[in-house]
């Protein structure tokens, strides 16, 4: 089903491939260990915001389980604010964190906007919530940013946790920014990350947004 969705928006738009490396390094007895990390986020120009299984069929060859699988997708290709002016750049203190680590975003600013930054956990129960606005929050209720260059939070702190329902020994979350020249109203929680996404592919034309990953490991 997952690769049927694949299909679905590679006939619709392109695809976008961004690298990052980083490094991380600690120091135990005057012996220093560093670990290097290399991320690749792969992001279609499209987004699935509904899907609906037509066909499905099992069955066995050899020692081969097969599924094959027919979906109807609505697809939705980004459409984002394209004003060269209106733009901004994001960057963490660190890519690779651990429980209680410390959380800090740099933000690079073209011009004063609203800004909502909601961080995605996309291995979690839709019961519990896909998607969970960062910033604005009730220490920082302001979304208006007029600096060209500041630090979140500006109040408090953001930690890093290692989720409990994941068995690997090691995650990847990432955070979904989200800007405006007007004041957007979005819910604090949303069930599944699917429905972040159809609430601001919804504002064609009116919206920038950009996603940043990181990794947590045990």
């Amino acid at each position: 089903k997952q690769r049927a969705q694949l299909k679905a928006i590679e006939k619709v738009a392109g695809q976008t491939i961004s690298s990052e490396e980083s490094e991380m390094c600690s120091e135990v007895e005057g012996q220093s260990n560093c670990e290097r990390n290399q991320f690749f986020l792969s992001q279609f120009n499209a987004e699935i915001t509904g899907v609906k299984v037509l066909e499905e069929k099992k069955s066995m060859k050899d020692d081969y389980y097969i599924c094959k699988v027919k979906i109807e997708a609505n697809v939705t290709p980004h459409k984002q604010i394209n004003d060269p002016n209106f733009d901004f750049n994001i960057n963490f203190n660190n890519y690779n964190f651990r429980t209680g680590d410390e959380l800090k975003i740099e933000i690079s600013l073209s011009t004063p906007m609203y800004l909502n930054i909601f961080q995605v956990l996309p291995y979690e129960n839709p019961k519990n919530y896909q998607a969970v606005r960062l910033f604005p929050n009730k220490f920082e209720k302001d979304g208006y940013i007029k600096d060209a260059k500041m630090t979140l939070p500006r109040n408090g702190k953001y930690e890093v946790y290692f989720p409990k329902n994941v068995n690997s020994q090691s995650v990847d979350e990432y955070l979904v920014f989200i800007a405006s020249k007007n004041k957007m109203n979005f819910l604090q929680k949303y069930t599944a990350k699917e429905d972040l996404v159809r609430a601001y592919l919804g504002l064609r034309n009116v919206v920038k947004f950009k996603r940043k990953a990181y990794r947590i490991v045990k």
